[in-house]
Order: C-alpha cells, then sequence, then structure tokens
C-alpha cells in the first residue's frame, strides 16, 4: 500500500510539475508575441539566448544556399520528409541557421530534393526556437563525408561550426508561414497537451492514490472485525 499510494502519488506530483511548465511555455509564447520583432544586435549581446524563444525576428541580410541542411524524419499529414534549414550571415563571424519548412522526401532516400536557393541581399521575418536535439539519436551524420545539400539526423553545433567556419547562433529561426521563402509547415509554435489536461491527470492519479489507501483502510477493518468476532466466538 505504501509502494502505490507512493507512486500514484509521485505521478501526480510530475503531472502538476509538466502543468506548471507547459503554462511557462504558453505564458512565454504568449509575451513573446508581443515585443518587437529582434535586431542583430539584440540576438548577439543577450547572455542567455534560450530565453528568446518564440521571439518575433527580423534579419537583413545573405543566405548560405550551397550549405543547405535537411533536417530528417520530420512527418508532415503522415508523410515524411525534411526540414531545410539554411545559414543565415548575422556578422562577419557568426550564422543562424533559418527553418524554411518541411518538404516532403520523395521517392527514394538515395535522391536527395532539390532546393530552390534565395539568391542576393533579403530580408526575412520569423521567430526564434529551440534547435532540434534527440538524445536517443548517437550521430548527427549518416557518414563522415560532408556533401551538400547535407542530411542530418540532429543539428550538431559544433560539427557545422568546424565544417562552416564560423560561429553557429544555438537558437533557430522559423520564417513566418507567409513568408515567400517558406515551404509547408511547421506551423506556429503550439503545445501539443494544455496545462489542463495535465492537471487532469494529476487528479486521476491522486484519486487511484485514495483509492488504493481507502481500500487497504477498508480491508484493515474487516480483518480486524473478522478477528473480533472469532475472538467473542471462542469467549462464548
Amino acid at each position: 500500500m505504501i509502494c502505490g499510494v507512493t507512486l500514484l502519488c509521485s505521478l501526480g506530483c510530475w503531472q502538476l510539475s509538466r502543468a506548471a511548465q507547459k503554462q511557462a511555455l504558453l505564458s512565454q509564447a504568449s509575451e513573446a508575441r508581443t515585443q518587437q520583432p529582434l535586431s542583430v544586435h539584440a540576438l548577439l549581446t543577450e547572455a542567455n539566448p534560450s530565453t528568446l524563444r518564440y521571439y518575433p525576428i527580423k534579419l537583413s541580410g545573405t543566405f548560405f544556399n550551397d550549405q543547405t541542411i535537411l533536417l530528417d524524419n520530420k512527418v508532415n499529414n503522415g508523410e515524411v520528409g525534411y526540414h531545410v534549414l539554411v545559414p543565415f550571415l548575422l556578422n562577419e563571424h557568426t550564422l543562424i541557421l533559418v527553418n524554411r519548412g518541411w518538404i516532403p522526401q520523395g521517392r527514394s532516400r538515395a535522391i536527395l530534393p532539390s532546393i530552390s536557393p534565395i539568391k542576393g541581399e533579403t530580408t526575412i521575418e520569423g521567430y526564434l526556437d529551440f534547435a532540434y536535439r534527440n538524445p536517443l539519436i548517437k550521430s548527427a551524420i549518416e557518414s563522415n563525408i560532408i556533401q551538400w545539400p547535407l542530411r542530418m539526423q540532429q543539428l550538431d553545433m559544433g560539427l557545422l561550426k568546424d565544417t562552416l567556419g564560423k560561429n553557429i547562433y544555438p537558437m533557430l529561426v522559423t520564417l513566418n508561414n507567409e513568408s515567400s521563402f517558406a515551404f509547408s509547415s511547421p506551423k506556429a509554435p503550439v503545445v501539443w497537451m494544455s496545462p489542463e489536461r495535465h492537471q487532469g491527470y494529476a487528479v486521476q492519479w491522486f484519486s487511484l492514490a485514495a483509492t488504493l489507501f481507502g481500500f487497504y483502510l477498508f480491508t484493515q477493518f474487516r480483518q480486524r472485525a473478522k478477528h473480533e468476532h472469532a475472538n467473542n466466538c471462542k469467549n462464548c
């Protein structure tokens, strides 16, 4: 009983913590949408770039189209494809990856899709998001041979820094959906499970813990009653 109640209460507390995290994420996204687009100076002087998640951004510069990255295993409406990430020059020493969105894989993985380049000086608008990482993936690339476009299983900023010869900003720019440079998806930031749903799951776990404890008390009461009844019979 003690182990069961402890486990169920722990699961309930975990769901409450997840609800708090989701609420903080929603609040951050809501606050970020009210901000003015960030400048290059604001990006490069921020000590903790993760606090800028979902902030709008507007940049002018050039794309490194010849170093396009295809982030593998991205699904859109049940179809497998890639996210197209293209380096964009922030300053002489620093690049930022711009997510142009999702494209289908095509008929064969052996043939990489052709990506239309964005030529010349251009202005882009979007929002900042985290770089994609999957802790279950050990190798970011399939082989040690670098060929462009480069298919990656997950982003390895150290590898990209060494390959491109410039610093890579730790956040990504996701283009606005209405951008003429954007492909299909990804959509605006969403939270797949609301804080209210996590709270509902927490109530369920706590209810199960209370039910288990109540059942334990009930069985103990019945056993004690049977024991007292047996003693009374012996005395008779």
